[in-house]
């Protein structure tokens, strides 16, 4: 069985926006990681969790075709293209969570945040920050400020498509048509 995969998976969305992300925190690189990881802990502050929360189609899937090169076997492709938005929750720790929160929420809205991201990965708008505290397993309250970031990307999917590379019609088949008035 064959395996038809997206163009863009969701890691590389994920990818994108960390990449987005990691001028905004001291340390980045080690400091942004993706959330619901078992057994993995929580990078020291500041650091910044991703965790991908919905995934909702823009349209109904658009469908292009490319016919074969050689009509035997007679089987080109069809490509699939599916544009989605997908909504990040960005969980800022650290005692400078609001700000960091707040400089990149103005970011990520504006021409600058666009020109960051890949031509086929975009943002699209932000939630406002929200504090949301927590009280963590030494039980300490942990600054937390949350941010809902909501992207466009377009994956496509090829997949192969039978077409004709002949029609003959060997048989007719008499419809009787009464119009009764």
């Amino acid at each position: 069985m064959p395996n038809y995969v997206s163009s863009i998976t969701v890691d590389a969305v994920i990818d994108a926006l960390k990449a987005f992300l990691l001028p905004f925190i001291p340390d980045g690189a080690n400091k942004i990681v993706r959330g619901q990881g078992n057994r993995v802990p929580l990078p020291a502050d500041p650091c910044v969790v991703l965790t991908e929360l919905l995934q909702v189609d823009l349209s109904v899937p658009r469908m292009d075709y490319q016919p074969p090169t050689d009509p035997i076997p007679a089987i080109g492709t069809a490509t699939i293209h599916g544009p989605a938005r997908i909504d990040v929750q960005v969980d800022f720790y650290g005692e400078s969570a609001g700000d960091y929160c707040k400089a990149v929420k103005n970011t990520f809205k504006s021409m600058w945040g666009a020109a960051q991201f890949p031509k086929n990965i975009q943002p699209l708008y932000t939630s406002d920050g929200v504090q949301s505290p927590l009280i963590t397993g030494e039980e300490q309250w942990a600054s937390r400020w949350t941010l809902t970031v909501s992207m466009q990307y377009n994956p496509v999917v090829t997949v192969p498509q039978d077409f004709a590379s002949e029609l003959a019609v060997h048989e007719t088949i008499a419809a009787d048509i009464n119009y009764e008035v």
